[in-house]
């Protein structure tokens, strides 16, 4: 049956769906170099479990990690190919790794000796460095500056008492930084990844926007010049302000490979030693840029992915083809992936990097090297910073005609309130439900009559207004709304969308009655953004669906079966879904990116509750996770 009126309800909810902030956004947060506050919270929870344990056990036994730990600071550091001659370049790296250890006890114990014991490495340096000399100074400068900032962040924004954090930092943007920041593009692209890696760190150190806004220039250049993919033509492009102006040029440059796949990199046939540090510098520029508001794993997962797989496969034994590199690689990957598998893998939810993931986990737990440090201890399965942010809001109905409300964590999937049980009931039974906003639920019944239920209280008690009587007619099996002002009915598989022009429904507010198009036999139906809706089929179908008009819709198929067992599909946006299993269990997924219409993004993440979730209606607030 047809509407035989427009639908009188819903709301205009001013927030959209957010997007990454440009460079440019204004404060720095801190400490934001590799590591944040939450990361080192989750690891403090988690050192008594595996692998945090392990990787504790190593770190606390180095012997970077001694109170009796000296450093051999000097005004000159110099360095020649591969620090030969090494005149003050391993101590000067060893004391930068030392001065990250202590910092990194210090926050994980709380024992301010520790701290002091950093301070002391970092005050060393600051009173006497003056430059770095010899061919491999900028590659020094990059190694050092990488662990110094990441130490001095550290000590400054957690530690009270650091009288000399001024003249660290003032050498940090004298000796190190205008080196770093100038680039490297002509030597082979770990150098450059490794030198942007220390200077965006500095950058936050300093809050120095302008630094920081050229590292990520830096980056983005480099990126597609050192990981290729078939998307860049033919051949592989050229580093910014490098001398590599031909295809020729670029080939030796590639170490002599002239066949290009997805994943391959300018150092893979030099060896992958140093391909895997070109991997991790490209990875620790996007965790210090996150936890600034840049997401910079948006532009690398497919490059990091694919280079990770290739690189790790090979690695753990895989042929090595005629047409790569010769036939013959050097097969000495290092523990180097750690930071980027996280991001991939327990962040995005990429689950197609299994070489990646076998050679991870073979490898923990991660020691230092050079820039790398304790990288299986601050970044495995962490799952702080570029996963959605935001709470969930749950109403539902049980079977008596009782509301419920629940929240559930956006990045955990953990239930965080609970659900809460109204004492009154709806009064009538309920056929379609959909969220407006935290106070506002529009109800249908088996006789096509809309109800508006307005709530008063959520939090120690649901309670609501008696349901207010819009109108008749509504004969619609299914119910979402997409947060911003389409509401969307399905009645007999034909899709029905209406404008909301207002906060609290009357009939007025509601503009237009649109039938976009027939064909929607769908078992459950949520929105996940603007003119984005979300379905599954009695078959196991998941499918998402664009909306532009009458007759005008672009349809995805993200799933092909298993999804039947569902009887209500919900989100809350940012590409969290959470499906209601009809044995009353509550499962949490993630698409990465809701709006490619892919599915190999798409992962599950974890289970809510096992069971207790018997409401037979069951709708998310839209909007409220970015």
């Amino acid at each position: 049956m047809r509407l035989v009126r427009p639908l009188a309800a819903a709301m205009l909810v001013a927030a959209a769906l957010s997007v990454p902030q440009p460079a440019q956004a204004a404060a720095f947060k801190h400490p934001g170099v590799l590591v944040s506050r939450a990361q080192l919270d989750f690891v403090r929870a988690n050192l008594g479990n595996e692998p945090w344990k392990s990787a504790w056990n190593a770190l606390q036994s180095h012997r970077f990690a001694k109170l009796s730990y000296t450093a051999h600071p000097r005004a000159e550091v110099n360095c020649g190919p591969s620090s030969n001659p090494d005149i003050g370049c391993s101590d000067e790296r060893e004391d930068a790794m030392a001065a990250y250890t202590h910092a990194l006890q210090w926050y994980l114990t709380k024992d301010s000796r520790y701290a002091k014991k950093a301070i002391q490495i970092m005050d060393a340096w600051s009173a006497v460095i003056t430059k770095h000399t010899g061919e491999n100074a900028p590659l020094q400068t990059g190694w050092a500056g990488a662990n110094f900032s990441r130490a001095a962040e550290l000590i400054k924004h957690t530690y009270t008492g650091w009288t000399q954090a001024g003249r660290l930092a003032g050498k940090l943007r004298t000796v190190y930084l205008p080196t770093l920041i100038a680039g490297r593009p002509n030597n082979n692209g770990n150098w450059e990844l490794i030198m942007t890696d220390a200077a965006i760190g500095i950058a936050v150190h300093l809050d120095d926007r302008a630094s920081f806004d050229r590292a990520i220039a830096t980056w983005r250049g480099r990126l597609p010049a050192y990981i290729y993919l078939k998307t860049d033509g033919s051949y592989p492009k050229a580093p910014p302000n490098s001398q590599y102006d031909t295809k020729a040029k670029i080939i030796d440059y590639w170490h002599g490979q002239t066949t290009f796949v997805d994943g391959l990199t300018q150092e893979t046939c030099r060896d992958f030693w140093h391909t895997g540090w070109g991997l991790a510098a490209i990875s620790h520029v996007a965790e210090t840029a996150g936890h600034q508001g840049v997401d910079l794993y948006a532009v690398a997962k497919h490059r990091l992915r694919r280079a990770m797989d290739l690189h790790a496969r090979l690695q753990l034994g895989g042929t090595v083809p005629s047409w790569l590199c010769g036939g013959k690689v050097t097969k000495d990957l290092g523990k180097h992936f750690e930071v980027g598998f996280n991001a991939l893998h327990h962040r995005l939810g990429y689950d197609d990097v299994p070489y990646a993931k076998q050679w991870v986990e073979k490898s923990r737990p991660d020691g230092v090297s050079h820039f790398l440090a304790w990288e299986t201890l601050t970044h495995a399965q962490n799952p702080h910073f570029g996963g959605p942010k935001g709470v969930t809001s749950v109403y539902g109905v049980l079977p008596n005609g009782q509301l419920t409300y629940t929240t559930i964590d956006a990045a955990t999937g953990k239930r965080t309130h609970g659900a809460v049980v109204s004492t009154a009931t709806l009064g009538f039974t309920p056929k379609a439900m959909a969220t407006l906003n935290s106070n506002t639920i529009l109800l249908t019944d088996a006789n096509g009559k809309l109800y508006r239920v307005d709530v008063q209280s959520n939090r120690d008690s649901l309670t609501f207004k008696p349901p207010f009587l819009l109108g008749s007619g509504y004969t619609h099996d299914l119910l979402a709304y997409d947060g911003t002002s389409h509401l969307f009915g399905i009645e007999n598989g034909t899709l029905h969308r209406y404008t909301i022009t207002a906060a609290k429904p009357a009939l007025a507010d509601i503009t237009g009655n649109i039938a976009i198009g027939s064909g929607f036999t769908l078992k459950t139906l949520t929105a996940t953004g603007e003119d984005w809706i979300l379905g599954t089929t009695a078959g196991g179908q998941l499918i998402s669906y664009n909306i532009s008009g009458a007759g005008s819709w672009k349809r995805y198929q993200l799933r092909d079966s298993t999804w039947q067992n569902f009887d209500h599909l919900l989100s809350p946006g940012g590409g969290v879904y959470f499906g209601h299993h009809r044995e009353n269990s509550m499962h949490h997924y993630r698409d990465v990116n809701p709006y490619d219409g892919r599915g190999d993004d798409l992962t599950g993440r974890d289970t809510v509750d096992v069971g207790g979730w018997v409401q037979t209606l069951l709708s998310a607030q839209p909007a409220t996770v970015t």
